[in-house]
């Protein structure tokens, strides 16, 4: 009986040995997980830092077209290939005077450990960069021409398969363009031709079996500061001098500072008014307002001296483009030579397109013409041509430069747009 008794305490103390083992045991052994911190550390080392240069370049375009500053912008730009589809997107978004509110998110679509670039406005996509040798590179860009019908689109799936669709507003054909991401490259895996509003879908004709991304779940961030309505172009001093002026016109518009892209103040009233200094800035000739109102550009008032009138200030060398006279047939206002970016020239009397690169032309048609976003949009037809050519005239906003859109391709870019030179 005593050795029974010895031998139940035994197992006794050995239960009660091991019930109190497993939590230290189990806090010995488990492996270890990474703390929250080196997580942390692990999510910022995907890459993301070699795409600040994007990031930063896209944060001074939406500066400048917010604000209008065509100067800011044309200086951002010469950091890109002008035949780059970057620049055709961000000269697009200029011609419409909106960035449609840019965001952009990072994300390892193909789960290679580095993360994508995308910019969009957490709904769509408007551009994709990834990656190649730590350099970011532009796989495509989506969006709406301002003229010429182009569309285009991303779609991003949850295998890091990419679309990209190009269409015309007139064509019911879509191009489809299958992508897949690899470490470092883009590669091209498919193409496929489907119409629109037809029964087949995208995924169908390239063979996609994987979801489209849910955009809305990512972590999308905005360019802070992209709003800053500060103009890059640098004033020269004061001039402190009070004389008047004579406003005879009906729109000229007071600016808070001597700056195209300063917030408005309203419109001045006709009349005589008296300015206390002068700013040379944004290419204007500002005057402060002795009411404190603000400051107009001079070049659209008459100096006054005492009861007399003298010269008046120095006028704009171009004039405005009249967009009914145009609709009307009427091209006076655009009279002269216009040139793009590469030199091309067109050269307009009242009758419309009389030279092309110098060449004589006769017989230009146009027809079409509508209003849309204070623009005129229409076609024109060269002598013997058989196929329209679009054509846009583009007034002048908020002290910006007016320009005509003139091209047979369907892409609004660099290339297509035309400036006055006389």
């Amino acid at each position: 009986m005593k050795k029974v008794m010895i031998s139940l305490l035994a197992g006794a103390s050995v239960l009660a040995l091991v019930a109190c083992t497993p939590k230290r045991y189990e806090r010995q052994s488990k492996p270890k997980t990474a703390t929250s911190s080196a997580v942390k550390k692990e999510k910022k080392d995907t890459g993301q830092k070699y795409y600040q240069e994007v990031l930063d370049r896209y944060k001074a375009y939406a500066a400048a077209i917010n604000v209008k500053d065509q100067t800011a912008l044309q200086n951002e730009l010469k950091k890109i290939e002008a035949t780059s589809e970057e620049y055709a997107y961000v000269f697009n978004l200029q011609t419409l005077g909106s960035t449609n509110e840019w965001q952009y998110a990072f994300e390892d679509l193909n789960r290679d450990g580095n993360d994508e670039l995308l910019i969009g406005d957490g709904k769509t996509i408007a551009a994709v960069y990834y990656l190649k040798n730590n350099q970011p590179t532009l796989l495509h860009v989506a969006y709406v021409a301002s003229a010429g019908g182009y569309r285009s689109s991303l779609d991003v799936f949850d295998n890091g398969q990419i679309v990209y669709a190009t269409w015309q507003s007139l064509n019911p054909e879509m191009e489809l363009t299958l992508y897949s991401l690899r470490k470092g490259e883009a590669k091209e895996e498919k193409k496929a031709t489907i119409q629109i509003g037809g029964k087949k879908t995208a995924e169908q004709a390239l063979g996609i079996s994987a979801k489209k991304l849910d955009l809305t779940k990512l972590d999308w961030k905005t360019f802070e500061g992209s709003g800053d309505s500060k103009s890059t172009a640098k004033a020269e001093e004061k001039k402190s001098e009070s004389f008047q002026v004579q406003v005879s016109v009906s729109d000229l518009r007071i600016r808070k500072e001597p700056s195209t892209s300063a917030p408005s103040a309203g419109m001045i009233a006709k009349g005589t008014h008296t300015i206390t200094e002068t700013v040379e800035a944004d290419g204007h000739t500002w005057g402060k307002l002795e009411s404190g109102q603000g400051w107009i550009a001079l070049e659209f008032t008459t100096r006054v001296d005492g009861n007399a009138e003298s010269t008046p200030a120095p006028a704009k060398t171009s004039t405005e483009m009249n967009l009914d006279e145009i609709k009307a047939g009427n091209f006076s206002s655009v009279a002269g030579v216009w040139k793009n970016k590469y030199g091309t020239s067109i050269e307009f009397d009242a009758q419309g397109i009389v030279k092309v690169n110098g060449s004589a032309v006769n017989g230009v048609q146009f027809s079409g013409f509508y209003f849309k976003e204070g623009n005129l949009h229409g076609v024109s037809r060269m002598p013997g041509a058989t196929n329209d050519t679009p054509i846009l005239f583009i007034p002048s906003r908020d002290g910006g430069s007016e320009s005509i859109y003139w091209s047979k391709s369907d892409a609004t870019n660099g290339n297509d747009l035309y400036y006055r030179v006389n």
